[in-house]
């Protein structure tokens, strides 16, 4: 680049020296000066006129510029253009692959927009979501109408998925995540699940068929052992040998009773009525039962409920939840040790929380609590007679009621449970929401 700045520094000087050469002949310097640089500028402004219409319009053909300033300015936009159309030819390709990859997906993919009208979908969208390839444009929620997935689009919070029922194929189960990305764009993902569903009712049906039907059998075997007991004759070996079988019994009643429950609270049975719960009063009854209960294993247990806090929900279920919590409690803190039981309501919503001194929970083990039969020391939960299904029982009765459990605890400092519901469920006494306050 370096030449042709020399070279065309070497023209101008050229033009110059021959202007005034003429002026000095003529004795009109001035003018043949101004006639020089003019003709040098015009000369340029000629060329580059030539090049700005090359620029314009594409169809005319190439300038020939020869070996000066103008053609290596030609040789390097030239140079760039190819290097751009080399690049244009990549994300060409790039995104013919990206659209056939996505099309052969088995899963659905749409891109949504701030205001949820769909940017782009796949094939696989389309056909489970009832959206044609003209859709692009509308709102989402304005062809989609299933009121699940309108209230989960507009909620915002996507950390877990929506199932719903096919809007297309009947007895088709769907299962739909979103996940926001880039400019308040969002990605929209559906799966086809009617198979998981199918094999969940299954297992679902057969845990509770089972369970039923082991109820009574354990009932006469029960029963009969409580008639065994303590009848004269027998010997010691005898009469433990039944104690032992009546405690085995009744912790299967225990434990059968339990899947029974959760498989009702995983079927969400919607004939359940839910009325205007005195969370206080049921309490104060839990608080008795322990402290009768505990008489083995005495601790002190501390109740503050707000007797104006009312909650709306299913009473058995929520009585179930707050009985296994206060529990857990009782089971797994020492002799003479502290439960704390509290009932509060603010303008968020209402807390159950149950403090207790106990043996504490590591880190590691708190995301699993709530899985079904996992025991953090196993041992331990089968000689004070868990069934490692209490805070599974509690997660699907705070899920019905659109609460959510919270847990702190470490080993050795005791624990802590808190179940949080929202302000639309809870009442004051003068009738107000909480959520209203």
């Amino acid at each position: 680049m370096t030449r042709f700045w020399l070279q065309e520094s070497w023209r101008a000087g050229a033009v110059l020296c021959v202007a005034l050469f003429f002026g000095v002949i003529f004795g009109h310097n001035g003018t043949f000066l101004f006639l020089g640089l003019l003709a040098y500028f015009a000369w340029h402004a000629w060329r580059l006129r030539r090049l700005a219409r090359w620029l314009i319009y594409r169809n005319e053909a190439e300038p020939h510029f020869g070996d000066d300033i103008w053609g290596e300015v030609f040789y390097q936009i030239q140079r760039r253009k190819t290097r751009a159309r080399k690049r244009e030819r990549r994300l060409k390709a790039m995104i013919r692959l990206y659209r056939e990859s996505s099309a052969a997906l088995p899963d659905g993919a749409v891109i949504l927009r701030a205001d949820n009208s769909i940017e782009w979908m796949n094939e696989a969208a389309a056909d489970m979501l009832g959206l044609r390839h003209n859709d692009a444009g509308r709102r989402i929620d304005n062809l989609v109408r299933h009121p699940e997935f309108v209230r989960f689009l507009h909620a915002g919070d996507y950390e877990d998925a929506l199932e719903f029922a096919s809007p297309v194929v009947e007895d088709r189960t769907m299962e739909i995540h979103i996940v926001p990305y880039g400019n308040e764009q969002r990605l929209l993902v559906t799966r086809d699940i009617t198979r998981l569903h199918r094999l969940e009712v299954m297992r679902r049906d057969f845990i509770a068929n089972v369970s039923h039907e082991l109820s009574t059998p354990l009932t006469v075997i029960s029963g009969y052992l409580e008639s065994l007991i303590g009848r004269s004759g027998q010997s010691e070996r005898v009469e433990a040998a039944f104690e032992q079988m009546r405690q085995q019994a009744e912790r299967m009643t225990h434990l059968v009773n339990d899947l029974l429950q959760l498989s009702r609270l995983e079927i969400d049975d919607a004939h359940e009525t839910e009325t205007e719960v005195d969370v206080a009063a049921m309490l104060r009854g839990l608080v008795t039962d322990a402290s009768m209960m505990g008489r083995q294993r005495p601790h002190e247990i501390v109740l503050e409920a707000d007797e104006s806090v009312v909650l709306r929900g299913v009473s058995k279920h929520l009585y179930s939840a707050f009985a296994n919590l206060i529990r857990n409690a009782a089971q797994y803190t020492p002799v003479g040790g502290r439960i704390e039981i509290r009932w509060y309501g603010d303008r968020g919503g209402a807390c159950f929380e149950v403090k207790d001194t106990g043996l504490g929970i590591p880190a590691s083990a708190i995301p699993r609590l709530t899985e079904r039969f996992y025991r953090v020391d196993t041992g331990r939960s089968r000689a004070v007679g868990g069934t490692g299904l209490g805070l599974s029982i509690v997660k699907h009765v705070l899920r019905n009621h659109q609460g959510n459990l919270q847990i702190e605890s470490a080993p050795g400092k005791g624990s802590t449970f808190s179940c949080v519901f929202p302000g639309e469920r809870v009442m004051l006494r003068d009738g107000r929401q909480c959520a209203l306050l």
